[in-house]
């Protein structure tokens, strides 16, 4: 006899080596099967699955299993008030970085003019969007050296109906076009070669270039802070995401390469992870 829902989520047990909320992660993957939202699933746990369903829920739930993130086997996953793409050409977004995007609205918001943003190694265009959204008459400059990310990132924006974001190729700021911004907003590769949190097995399903960079984690972020002045206005801003134990490094080369109004911030789980410097030459 097929699965009931309470069965199936009976089996949330089974996740238990694999991920630290193995009911929830349980409750997605059957919510996406049965195409019914999770308090759906909860409330009915008594209906069956056909065995068609049952079929895909196993499938599903064996990937999971074997350390493959919900995102990638569901094929999307939320950020801030919206739903998006995901596979594994881009990361997923974190909650942490939601730090960066309010920091980022909140600044574009204070400008007298239409803001110019830039993205820098958008992904998924997660934060491209956040900020398209929420400050409707900015235009976001969105770059990033992999196609296969842009192509995400576009389908991102086109299904959120979204057409105050241009997407470039490029690496860094080689990628923008030449002209100034109100603000440089960045979540680069941060962990160096080796870091005991690369041996998660998440993290091995997501792409090692949009985590691991080179010079103990620094070399992408230095060279943002060094390439950003060329495509700031007078009086702009720039905002880094950045590792745990990386910020003070980071205020220092700030300081060292000309930047002024340096602060650091800490997420919301009490982490050093975001630096706002401003550009006023």
């Amino acid at each position: 006899m097929v699965l009931s829902m309470k069965e199936a989520l009976g089996m949330e047990k089974e996740l238990s080596c694999a991920s630290d909320s193995p009911l929830l992660d349980t409750e997605m993957i059957l919510s996406f099967v049965m195409r019914q939202k999770r308090e759906y699933v909860r409330a009915h746990d008594e209906i069956r699955l056909s065995p068609m369903q049952e079929s895909s829920f196993r499938n599903l739930f064996e990937r999971r299993k074997l350390g493959e993130p919900v995102a990638y086997i569901l094929g999307r996953c939320f950020f801030w008030d919206f739903e998006l793409v995901v596979n594994s050409s881009v990361l997923i977004p974190r909650p942490e970085t939601e730090q960066l995007v309010e920091f980022a609205i909140e600044l574009a918001r204070k400008n007298n003019r239409r803001t110019c943003i830039a993205d820098l190694g958008t992904g998924s265009g997660v934060i491209a969007i956040a900020l398209a959204k929420a400050v409707k008459d900015s235009v976001v400059h969105a770059v990033d050296i992999s196609e296969d990310a842009l192509a995400v990132a576009r389908l991102n924006a086109n299904n959120l109906n979204l057409k105050n974001i241009k997407f470039h190729k490029g690496s860094w700021c080689s990628g923008l076009p030449e002209k100034r911004f109100d603000l440089i907003v960045a979540n680069p590769p941060y962990i160096k070669n080796g870091d005991d949190h690369l041996l998660k097995r998440e993290l091995s399903y997501e792409p090692m270039n949009s985590l691991v960079s080179g010079d103990l984690g620094y070399s992408a972020l230095n060279t943002i802070i060094d390439q950003s002045p060329n495509f700031l206005r007078k009086d702009a801003w720039l905002l880094l995401e950045h590792g745990y134990n990386q910020q003070e490094k980071i205020l220092d080369r700030l300081k060292t390469k000309g930047y002024s109004s340096l602060s650091g911030h800490q997420d919301l789980s009490g982490v050093d992870r975001v630096v706002i410097a401003r550009w006023q030459k």
